[in-house]
């Protein structure tokens, strides 16, 4: 069971987590498939304290069925004094979870990026990544895009 304090943050006291008071998801309003994911995530940081900063959790709708979806930028997780546990050369871990109807949320990316941006491509919903320069066969400072369109189930490659 977890314990919620109320104040300037929203701290889930049980596990040492602390979460920003404000923003569009506090740990209580997220779908089960979400808070499991961020519950496996601070159990890996054990017995560090975990604060996840303001950003860590976004929603917008991704895939374009009109229900919010779920975006985990592990940039604002902080394990203990490392800020930037789930970072390194190549970015931050980034997860998104899309709903799937009735039986709640999918995750359908869970990858290390510099950044995300969500566009429609060609009428279809598309994940504008940039990437570490080795994922396009580059060094690691040189720019890499991907893209990323919503084919009904996943995001996949254009081909």
């Amino acid at each position: 069971m977890r314990t919620l304090v109320r104040g300037p943050a929203v701290a889930l006291a049980v596990l040492g987590v602390v979460l920003p008071a404000s923003g569009p998801a506090r740990a209580r309003d997220l779908p089960r498939q979400v808070q499991a994911e961020i519950d496996a995530d601070i159990r890996e940081c054990r017995p560090e304290k975990v604060v996840l900063g303001r950003g860590f959790v976004s929603q917008r709708d991704v895939n374009g069925d009109g229900t919010p979806d779920f975006i985990l930028d592990y940039g604002a997780f902080q394990c203990g004094d490392r800020a930037a546990f789930y970072c390194g050369s190549g970015g931050c871990t980034t997860k998104v979870f899309v709903s799937t109807g009735r039986n709640g949320y999918a995750k359908v990316f869970d990858e290390i990026v510099r950044g995300m941006q969500f566009r429609t491509v060609n009428g279809r919903p598309a994940m504008m990544l940039n990437l570490h320069g080795s994922a396009c066969g580059k060094v690691g400072a040189e720019p890499c895009g991907k893209t990323l369109t919503w084919n009904g189930t996943r995001f996949a490659s254009a081909r």
